[in-house]
């Protein structure tokens, strides 16, 4: 991701190959670590048979690490998800419209269920062609889907080779079936840096409350939508990473192709 915050780098930090999940998510505004990963895959479940997913979206801020990584700016985003039996991989894109700063994915995933868990581990290549940067990262989850009230539990961690850090996401979601065709998402998530944004502060970095709308258009073509709100938790002003760890609400619309 999805997806940095605006300091003047180390020279330590630029002598580095710039980094890259999340989300996720410029004349580029340089970072101790940058630019930040954004929007990770959505890795397809496991199943027998070939699942084919493909995106289309547009947000109005770039939300990265519980950071508004793009001062206010949007960003537009394609990918190209694939999945079979335990097996998930994909390709993403994302283009700011505002800013010379454009970021490329590919992702290769393993998924295994067990019960009512899903545990995935996967890796993920970052290239940012404007800055002429890449990144590898680590990552791994649980999904617990055996909650009350019907809530889903996930628990995300991923490992930046470039930072040498990484970063944990807990969430929570329920879905809220209002017709055959219409839904709504409500979840939260909180998120944890540990050297990930390498001028960040460590330790409890953000909250987040979002609501997401799913609209079936026709049997393989679907409408989301969402508005996300995220507290910045502890920013401390003496480190440039925290400098976007800001509160600010953000949304967006898409399409999604299943087949």
């Amino acid at each position: 991701m999805p997806t940095g915050t605006v300091p003047a780098p180390s020279s330590s930090a630029l002598s580095k190959v710039l980094p890259a999940i999340s989300l996720l998510l410029f004349p580029f505004l340089s970072w101790g670590h940058e630019p930040e990963p954004q929007l990770p895959f959505a890795r397809l479940h496991a199943h027998e048979d070939i699942e084919i997913h493909s995106h289309l979206s547009w947000d109005t801020h770039y939300f990265s690490e519980g950071r508004d990584a793009l001062d206010g700016d949007s960003l537009i985003s394609g990918s190209f998800e694939l999945g079979w039996q335990h097996l998930s991989g994909g390709v993403f894109y994302g283009n700011s419209p505002d800013q010379s700063y454009d970021e490329l994915q590919l992702a290769l995933a393993w998924v295994q269920e067990f019960g009512d868990f899903e545990f995935y581990a996967g890796y993920t290549h970052f290239r940012f062609p404007f800055e002429s940067a890449l990144d590898h990262e680590l990552g791994a989850g649980l999904v617990w889907a055996c909650l009350p009230l019907e809530m889903v539990f996930a628990v995300d961690a991923y490992y930046s080779f470039d930072a040498e850090g990484y970063f944990v996401e807990f969430g929570a979601e329920r879905e809220i079936p209002i017709t055959d065709k219409l839904s709504f998402y409500l979840s939260g998530q909180f998120g944890m840096n540990q050297g990930y944004v390498s001028d960040g502060h460590d330790g409890a970095n953000n909250v987040a409350i979002r609501l997401g709308l799913e609209y079936a258009l026709t049997e393989h073509l679907t409408f989301m939508a969402h508005a996300t709100y995220s507290w910045g938790i502890s920013t401390v002003s003496e480190f440039a990473g925290d400098d976007q760890l800001i509160d600010f609400v953000h949304g967006g619309v898409g399409l999604q192709w299943a087949f």
